[in-house]
């Protein structure tokens, strides 16, 4: 049985989406080929190594037990940043809330992954704005354009930028790919428990 990586993502909901979406597309199309394009989303939990079916059996249970534990998920949006890694060149962080760090546990565990973003890092949740491999002066352009799309100039539009998540997709997202171009949605699941189906 072939194998593939897969993540759980919380995606923005469609405003959010589309405006997240569309700096993506323009900034990958501005770099010349050096940054993709790919979907928005914060990554709740990634780099589970399975099959199809081990990895969706894997995410019904996980998600049953968030929706059980929490509900839906707040992303509450704070700044734009940029960073050194490829897959968090310039993104906008959402707060580490309580909920969304024992969530993310939740799901790494569940897993059979360490929580945390690696090397002992905590998790940090973010929507990614730009992948790739940039000078500090590009990463800060970025950075600087990404906040006037997601933001403007008014502080006020962090808002604007956060968003509750009502359920968990889960993706194949082998980070081999740096072109993200065999990244695709395999599933989606409610975070709504059984109670609140009814």
């Amino acid at each position: 049985m072939a194998t593939s990586v897969y993540s759980l993502w919380l995606e923005p909901p469609p405003a959010l989406a589309s405006t997240s979406a569309g700096f993506i597309a323009r900034y990958a199309g501005a770099s010349g080929g050096r940054c993709p394009t790919f979907d928005p989303h914060v990554t709740l939990a990634g780099g589970f190594v399975g099959t199809e079916a081990q990895a969706k059996e894997k995410s019904a249970a996980i998600v049953a037990s968030l929706a059980s534990a929490f509900g839906p998920l707040r992303c509450d949006a704070m700044e734009v940043s940029a960073g050194t890694r490829f897959h968090q060149c310039v993104y906008l962080r959402m707060v580490p809330t309580e909920q969304l760090a024992n969530a993310h546990a939740l799901a790494a565990r569940a897993f059979g992954l360490e929580p945390g973003d690696g090397g002992g890092a905590p998790y940090m949740p973010h929507l990614s704005l730009v992948y790739g491999d940039l000078t500090d002066a590009q990463r800060e352009d970025a950075r600087r354009d990404g906040e006037t799309a997601l933001l403007g100039n008014d502080a006020a539009n962090v808002a604007d930028a956060s968003f509750v998540a009502a359920e968990v997709t889960l993706w194949r997202t082998d980070i081999e790919d740096l072109t993200c171009e065999s990244w695709s949605r395999v599933d989606r699941y409610p975070l709504k428990s059984a109670c609140d189906a009814s």
